[in-house]
């Protein structure tokens, strides 16, 4: 599985070279242009990349953590908890997709100098994440989605569980999902370093801590849907006070 997903992302990688190299437009890698790096493109550089850099040895860390709440809980449990994410991966892969527009969106929006524009860019693309990730089908589907992964019943019905705590999540999800790409995009990574680092280890982590011992997976299933509409108000919060505009790196 690993090889199939290195050989596949490399493909892609050369197939988007290849357009950027062959075709006619201002976006061409052979249209002319200084290639020369300067200082302010180093700096922007450093103050976009670094902070999402860290933002993701956070959550990836947090993961482990969690996989390791989860480990004290059973086979089933790791099972349920294992396929159930991968399951839910495949309700959200539309909101990562509305992601890469909102951060191509903004981000022309803000080199072309037009705030308002990139206001209703970003505001259009996180309703669409959050309609797209409603959580209506993963309800409805949550035992179908499971027995695409296992034939263990047991398995079957605690992941479908666990897929239904989480799709009263699943709205906020995407609104955090799009609302930090649409922050990205002005360049303003280091709030969505500080709001995924505050929810993911402040929430999701302490209450995932404290509910397990009690409630077994359903508990850290139910922190993860806390910790997830917390994000989501946190970044629509940090997108309706338009600071992301004023303190962006690109601004």
């Amino acid at each position: 599985t690993q090889l199939i997903t290195s050989v596949t992302t490399m493909i892609g990688g050369l197939a988007a070279l290849a357009v950027l190299l062959l075709r006619e437009s201002p976006l061409a890698i052979r249209y002319p242009g200084s290639w020369k790096i300067t200082r302010s493109c180093l700096i922007n550089l450093w103050r976009v990349g670094v902070p999402l850099a860290a933002e993701r040895a956070a959550l990836s860390s947090a993961q482990v953590l969690l996989v390791r709440i989860v480990s004290q809980l059973g086979t089933v449990a790791i099972a349920a908890n294992s396929l159930a994410v991968s399951a839910e991966g495949l309700c959200y892969m539309a909101g990562y997709g509305i992601q890469d527009a909102s951060i191509a969106l903004v981000g022309q929006a803000v080199g072309a100098h037009r705030r308002d524009m990139s206001k209703r860019f970003a505001w259009l693309c996180t309703g669409m994440g959050m309609v797209a990730l409603s959580g209506v089908l993963m309800w409805l589907f949550a035992p179908a989605l499971m027995s695409i992964f296992t034939a263990d019943a047991a398995v079957i019905a605690l992941g479908a569980q666990m897929l239904r705590i989480e799709a009263f999540a699943e709205p906020m999800f995407g609104a955090s999902i799009v609302a930090s790409g649409a922050m990205q995009g002005a360049g303003d990574s280091t709030a969505c370093f500080v709001l995924n680092l505050f929810s993911m280890w402040g929430v999701r982590l302490t209450l995932a801590f404290l509910l397990a011992p009690r409630f077994g997976l359903t508990g850290v299933w139910t922190a993860m849907c806390v910790e997830l509409c917390t994000r989501g108000v946190l970044f629509l919060l940090r997108l309706a006070r338009g600071k992301w505009l004023e303190r962006g790196a690109l601004a």
